[in-house]
Formats: C-alpha cells, sequence, structure tokens
C-alpha cells in the first residue's frame, strides 16, 4: 500500500499489510473466509446447492443462515435459535440487528398471518422516474399481442439509454416480477443495435409497470407437494425457440426464466424437449437445495409439458426424429426412466409457463399472471 499523505517514509517504500483494507480486491475473499471459518465453528454447515447458505440442526431446532456480501438474512423454527446465533454473531463482528425482515437488496418483505409477500415498488418507482416515465399512462399487458418490429427504422445506438434500461428491468424480472420476463427477454435481443421501434416496445414495459406498481409475489400454503415445474415454449422471430419454466414449492413460484434456445428446433416436439431439458436442470438444483435445508422431496417431482409428442418421445424414443438432438438434453429421458421425474401433461390453458414465452391477450395475461401467484 502506499503510504498516506501526512506519513514520512523514504522514497520508494511502500506499507505492508497486517489485515485486508476495505476496498482491496482481495478483501471479500478473506471476509468470506474469514466468516466461513468462524460459522462454522458455531455448528453450521454449509449447502452444497448454494454456498451463501448455512443450515444447523440442533435437536430439531433448525436455524438458517443466508449470506449476501456483509448482510445477513436469520430464519429457524425456534426464537431461541436466532437469538443464540445473534448474540454469537455480534460478540465476534461488529454489526446490527434490524429486527424482522422489511427490505434485502431492494425487496421489500410483507409478512400476515400465513402468507408473504415480495415486491420492489420502491425501485420500480426510481426506475420510472429516472426514465422520466413517472407520468405515463399505464397499459395492460407488457408487450402488444402479435407484435412485430421494424428492423430498418431509425437506429437509437448510443441515443438512448437502451442498454441501462434491460439491466435495470433485468433484476426486477429475476427477482419479484415474472410477469414482464418474456418482454425483457425479448427486447434484450436488440442492444447491439436498437431501433426507435424498438425503444418504443422497451418503455411499453414502463408503461405496463406504472400501473401494476403494488404487484407482488405472494406466498401461502397451498400445496403438500415440495417441488413440481411446469416447462412450455414458443417460437421466436429468427427461428430459435423461446424456453420458459416456473418451479413452485408447495404450490408457490419460487423460479421463472425465459431464454432463447442456442439452436433452431426442426420440430414443435424437439423444441418441447429442449424447454423440458432446461427446466430439469434447475428442478434438480433445487431438489439438492431442499434437501440441504432438511426438506426431502420424497416419491417423483412432478413436471407438467402440454406437448403429447413430447412426453410420448421419452418413453419410446424416435430414433428418426430425434436422433439429432444434443446428447445432453436426453438426460430428461433417464431422469423420468429412474422415476426421479414424473412429466404430466396439461392443458396449455393450466401451463403456468405459457406467460413466460409470448405476448398475450390482456385477459388471458391476467388469468395466468394470477396462476403464478401474483397478486
Amino acid at each position: 500500500m502506499v503510504p498516506p499523505e501526512g506519513i514520512s517514509v523514504r522514497p520508494n517504500v511502500v506499507c505492508k499489510l497486517n489485515r485486508t483494507l476495505y476496498g482491496l480486491k482481495q478483501a471479500p475473499l478473506e471476509w468470506n473466509r474469514r466468516f466461513d471459518e468462524y460459522i462454522r465453528g458455531q455448528g453450521f454447515g454449509q449447502c452444497e446447492a448454494d454456498k451463501c447458505i448455512y443450515v444447523r440442526d440442533i435437536h430439531g431446532h433448525i436455524s438458517v443462515l443466508l449470506l449476501y456480501v456483509d448482510d445477513i438474512i436469520l430464519a429457524s423454527n425456534s426464537m431461541i435459535e436466532i437469538s443464540k446465533v445473534k448474540g454469537a454473531l455480534m460478540q465476534e463482528f461488529k454489526m446490527r440487528d434490524l429486527g424482522e425482515l422489511s427490505y434485502f437488496l431492494g425487496i421489500k418483505i410483507t409478512r400476515n398471518k400465513g402468507t408473504m409477500n415480495l415486491s420492489q415498488g420502491i425501485h420500480l418507482r426510481t426506475l420510472l422516474k429516472k426514465f422520466k416515465m413517472e407520468n405515463c399512462a399505464p397499459v395492460k399487458t407488457p408487450m402488444v399481442l402479435g407484435l412485430t418490429l421494424d428492423q430498418k427504422s431509425a437506429s437509437t445506438s448510443g441515443d438512448k439509454p437502451y442498454r441501462k434500461l434491460i439491466g435495470s428491468l433485468m433484476y426486477a424480472c429475476m427477482a419479484t416480477r415474472p410477469d414482464i420476463c418474456a418482454a425483457v427477454n425479448h427486447f434484450s435481443q436488440f442492444q447491439t443495435n436498437p431501433t426507435m421501434d424498438h425503444w418504443k416496445g422497451l418503455k411499453r414495459v414502463l408503461r405496463y409497470v406504472q400501473g401494476t406498481l403494488d404487484l407482488s409475489l405472494c406466498f401461502e400454503r397451498k400445496s403438500d407437494c415440495p417441488l413440481s415445474g411446469y416447462a412450455d415454449f414458443a417460437k421466436g422471430s429468427d427461428r430459435k425457440s423461446i424456453s420458459g419454466y416456473v418451479e413452485e414449492v408447495f404450490g408457490n413460484s419460487v423460479s421463472c426464466c425465459t431464454r432463447k434456445q442456442r439452436s433452431v428446433a426442426l420440430s414443435t416436439t424437439e423444441a418441447e424437449y429442449v424447454s423440458l431439458a432446461t427446466a430439469s436442470a434447475e428442478i434438480l438444483w433445487t431438489k439438492q437445495l431442499l434437501a440441504d435445508l432438511k426438506i426431502n422431496c420424497l416419491g417423483s417431482i412432478h413436471v407438467y409439458e402440454d406437448n403429447q409428442s413430447c412426453i410420448h418421445s421419452l418413453k419410446s424414443w424416435d430414433q428418426k426424429r430425434l436422433k439429432h438432438t444434443d446428447v445432453k438434453y436426453n438426460f430428461v429421458r433417464d431422469l423420468q426412466q429412474r422415476k426421479i421425474f414424473d412429466i404430466q401433461y396439461i392443458s396449455t390453458e393450466n401451463q403456468k409457463a405459457y406467460i413466460l414465452t409470448k405476448p398475450l391477450a390482456p385477459d388471458v395475461f391476467k388469468r395466468h399472471r394470477n396462476a403464478l401467484g401474483m397478486r
């Protein structure tokens, strides 16, 4: 370290650090090592699925600690255990107890009897004000049904904060707003050279947000099923299909994703197959995370698919039609045969991942949004 001003030292002399200073690139790793060493000494074990989560089980009293840099969430089925963990942490580190969880990383958490709601109203209001859309007229959907954009219209590259808006909306859709996932995914494809039509379409997402600022993701005990999933696909503008999936824990949506497939599918069966494989990988990770949290998923995991041909291919492989499919996607068949997964048919009307893949009419959009648990 270069000596601070006011300290007289010989030329070409530096300071040797005995402790890590805040702001150095090595500091986060050293802090994590220090915290990990101490919390393991308190009887906590690190989750295999997520290294930022620690779990301790003492005679059925389960304590869970989530670490995000230097922010910590504590949860337990025993208030006595929470008090013990907080006391141990405060004795070792200088920290504050902020009480019952109400805000975390810009997410507002409100709890009532039997329910918990996650929302980002403050973040979204700040976003509207930042892009001068706080007084815009609201719309009912983030994308127009049958959306077609003119690729030959005037370019806005460098003139409009297109990428900045995409990034801000992406944080919202990954945290508490799965209803805008399809729109953000669609418009994020044109960040290299967006046109005026793309910019207008992206601003429509803000107009939709204006009318749904207080929308929140609701969690309540709806089902006794620990883990289930939904997978769907839609045609993309450049012939590459769009995959969408929803994961549910005890009937609540905990993970949603919209993603463009990397290769062009030759049939709807193949596109659904790829989408199902993408969802399956995430579901397996969640299963491991639940196991680390002492929640075991007994029996087969139900994954719902609305393509009969795709479900049939899991049981009877069509060598002629699907022999070109990448081998990595075939692990879904293995999961089905080993009865880890149970792929079941569901109608398109009840397919919860439907909203994550394409623009919908206002009434259909609202029905599928409610199905995700948004209130």
